[in-house]
């Protein structure tokens, strides 16, 4: 039998356009460097990714951004129904209210993936995160929001998991005692707030847990800058308005666990539950 040729150059496009699409919007450099590619072979993929309408390109900022054309290559994947059905509309309305971009992410192996966000109806997204962005658990207040709600056992499981990462978002895993106490200190407050400097603007983020059934479901967040929110106004109004919203989704959900949608996501929950235990 011959031996097929694989294409290296198609792996490298199809690698190129996950950590574009994982990073919402980079230049070549950024890329080529994430990726540790030579930055004309990433140019040249990039151009052809152009070509080929699935990343679009801003002549004047050299970004690059993954184009609406991409959904159409997830056409045969299974999203997480619930939050199309249980979870947009509620961000939806939040959205409108705060203006700052809203975002919903659930575990999906050792980090989060953002299923959902309000990024492209904000006119406050300066760098707009798109579904299916992953984020780390550690790393980001939406991710030690799961941590710090989910079982025990899971929460063993995972640090475990990230203690043998070599990613530079995962070392904190290797102090499980801080780990814990900050943790422990999320429980005790009910959210977790992280800070990210991006270039001049310094931004903020504030994550709750969305439960369903007594066991944490997802992680809701809103990010910001936080020179426009001040501390006061994080634990005044952003936080009551996250977690009124977290509540109702988690509502809806349970609403909808007589229909095919609460049965989609009960069988994921046994299945993940019988992976745990093995």
């Amino acid at each position: 039998m011959q031996k097929i040729r694989i294409s290296k150059t198609t792996i490298k496009a199809l690698s190129i356009l996950e950590e574009l699409n994982a990073l919402g919007e980079a230049r070549n450099s950024e890329i080529a460097d994430a990726l540790e590619l030579p930055r004309p072979t990433c140019y040249r993929l990039l151009q052809t990714l152009c070509e080929a309408g699935v990343v679009l390109s801003d002549p004047n900022t050299h970004v690059y951004r993954p184009s609406e054309r991409v959904l159409a290559l997830s056409c045969g994947f299974e999203q997480e129904t619930w939050v199309s059905l249980c979870a947009k509309p509620h961000m939806k309305e939040l959205g409108a209210e705060l203006l700052w971009p809203i975002a919903i992410a659930t575990l999906s192996g050792p980090s989060m993936v953002l299923r959902e966000t309000t990024d492209p109806d904000s006119p406050l997204a300066v760098r707009r995160y798109l579904a299916g962005r992953r984020v780390g658990l550690l790393s980001t207040a939406t991710g030690r929001v799961y941590l710090a709600y989910c079982s025990a056992q899971q929460r063993d499981i995972l640090i475990q998991v990230l203690q043998k990462s070599r990613k530079l978002e995962d070392l904190a895993a290797r102090n499980p005692a801080a780990v814990a106490r900050r943790l422990r200190r999320i429980r005790q407050q009910g959210f977790d707030t992280s800070r990210l400097q991006r270039q001049s603007i310094s931004w903020g983020a504030m994550a709750v847990p969305v439960f369903a059934r007594g066991q944490i479901l997802a992680s809701l967040s809103a990010r910001y800058i936080r020179k426009a929110v001040t501390r006061e106004a994080e634990k005044e109004k952003l936080l009551p308005q996250l977690q009124e919203t977290a509540k109702r989704i988690g509502a809806s959900f349970e609403a909808s666990s007589g229909d095919a949608v609460g049965r989609e996501v009960n069988l994921s929950v046994a299945s993940n539950e019988r992976r745990k235990s093995l």
